[in-house]
């Protein structure tokens, strides 16, 4: 196969990126300031936004990968270059919009971890769906399956209906500079926007917002690996400082995993190999149709040369005078369709491996397997393990969102009395999936004397417990009695003697209808 794609080598991390190669996930941006002033902003700033003009090329590089604009798209061949295919299999959209999917298959929200705040967690779950933060998530999970990193923004509203407004930034022109002290708590929160010529940077501290003016890169290019001066921004004066009243950096990061890659990154390799495979599968195909005929030993019609028959697809070859008759024939060579197919399963599986997909091409054939056998056999399984992992690092990130976002209402007086220690996020996936299994689960540990959140929780039949068992107490009453009620009032309890705990004299075990071995 032909493998003409220019590649630059990314030996040294400091100094070389990708031109239609591979990368290895964004960086970190730091500081070792621990004190954010006027005086020493623009420096911070200008030392984080070298940094970040190589994630933002490179987030610009994987965007476009997902939009379809690949290497393959810069293919070239040195012979036969007039049968040149570039085939595009967009595996990188399938596999971010499967994430996205699989991820956010309902909105996110708030549990409450006790059911005696289960009221105020019921109406922080309003003010979460009326500030938009659930459509901000699809936003935000979207841009690290595609590029790695996710930034949300949050601020206060002015309309009392809508206390709280968040959106999705774009990874490119915002980024967060952590603290290189242990924890890496966040330190400065940074938003680019253009403003005519010049650029506005927004950076906001815990006490401080200051508005810098700026100047813009050019359009990204590297040459040789280098990314050259006027290739980043540069910030150059302090125009304006606020004070940031809600306390905390209201732009925050989200991650896809710990490394900061994407859905699709760590199969570069692999989707670059299958775009080739597919591409030269076609030239195959083209060049059997495009076959050369060969003269051997026949004359020339007048005015014609090999030369100009060549062009025309035709090869002459004139006779040796071994008394061989003139003849005509075709060059043909066919490709060996049935080996190439079996390539592009084994790369296209390889694929989905390394990104933790299901692989339905297993599926194809008809089996007695059960759901449960083809949730394992095809790598459902894995791909909810993936997005378990993930859901950790999003809480993470969420629980800076979690204390501006109960502050805003604390000071809007909205809601009183509640900590950020009462509630967790939760995720809900696969709720109605073997839900047989569950309902079993919960009727066992129900049958045998297990608080019911505890069992509305561990079968899995419930994403937030104590909300279900609140909403289904008087039918847990009437099904299992009252447990402060006296024993011989609770339905399935007959036949043990209350306050005792032991069994009923066989005479009166008998009265109930209870065998006794």
């Amino acid at each position: 196969m032909s493998n003409s794609i220019e590649r630059i080598d990314r030996s040294s991390e400091a100094d070389v990126t990708y031109a239609g190669v591979y990368t290895h996930g964004r960086r970190r941006i730091y500081t070792s300031e621990d004190l954010i002033t006027e005086d020493n902003v623009l420096q911070i700033v200008n030392e984080a936004l070298m940094t970040h003009a190589w994630n933002a090329y490179e987030e610009k590089y994987l965007l476009d990968y997902r939009r379809g604009i690949t290497p393959i798209l810069q293919r070239t061949k040195e012979r036969n270059s007039f049968i040149c295919n570039r085939v595009n299999e967009n595996h990188a959209e399938e596999i971010c919009t499967y994430k996205n999917g699989s991820f956010m298959q309902s909105a996110a929200f708030y549990c409450a971890r006790n059911q005696k705040v289960q009221s105020k967690v019921n109406k922080l779950n309003e003010y979460l769906y009326r500030s938009g933060k659930q459509i901000a998530d699809n936003k935000v999970v979207d841009s690290f399956h595609t590029v790695g990193l996710g930034v949300l923004y949050v601020e206060p509203n002015d309309d009392k209906d809508i206390p709280v407004r968040c959106y999705s930034l774009n990874p490119i022109s915002s980024f967060v500079v952590y603290s290189l002290r242990p924890g890496n708590n966040p330190m400065l929160g940074v938003n680019i926007v253009m403003a005519g010529e010049r650029i506005l940077i927004d950076a906001y501290t815990r006490t401080k917002c200051f508005r810098i003016l700026g100047t813009p890169a050019t359009a990204r290019k590297v040459i040789d690996g280098r990314m050259r001066e006027e290739e980043i921004a540069t910030a150059e004066a302090v125009i304006g400082i606020e004070d940031n009243a809600l306390g905390e950096i209201p732009i925050i990061e989200y991650r896809y995993n710990s490394l900061d890659m994407c859905a699709f990154e760590a199969a570069l390799p692999l989707l670059d190999a299958l775009n080739e495979l597919a591409s030269d599968r076609l030239d195959g195909v083209g060049q059997f149709i495009q076959s050369l005929m060969v003269i051997y030993g026949c004359d020339l019609p007048e005015g014609e040369s090999a030369d100009t028959m060549k062009s025309k697809g035709i090869l002459v070859l004139p006779r040796m005078g071994d008394g061989s008759q003139a003849d005509v024939k075709l060059l043909t060579e066919e490709l060996n369709q049935t080996q190439t197919q079996t390539l592009v399963d084994w790369t296209y599986r390889q694929i989905l491996r390394v990104c933790s997909m299901p692989d339905t091409t297993k599926g194809d054939r008809s089996t007695s397997d059960t759901a449960s056998a083809v949730y394992l056999r095809d790598g459902f399984a894995n791909a909810q393990v993936c997005a378990r992992n993930t859901e950790d690092l999003f809480r993470e990130s969420n629980a800076y969102f979690d204390k501006i976002f109960l502050k805003i209402l604390e000071d809007k007086q909205l809601i009183k009395g509640l900590k950020v220690s009462d509630f967790e996020l939760n995720f809900t996936r696969n709720e109605t999936s073997g839900m047989y299994e569950k309902a079993q689960a919960l009727n066992l540990l129900l049958n045998s004397g297990v608080e019911p959140t505890l069992a509305f929780g561990k079968s899995g039949v419930s994403a937030d417990p104590n909300a279900d068992v609140k909403m289904s107490e008087k039918w847990l009453k009437l099904k299992w009695g009252d447990p402060d009620a006296p024993t011989a009032d609770k339905p399935g309890m007959k036949g043990v003697e209350e306050g005792s705990g032991e069994p009923l004299e066989p005479s009166d075990a008998e009265d109930n209808n209870l065998k006794v071995e």
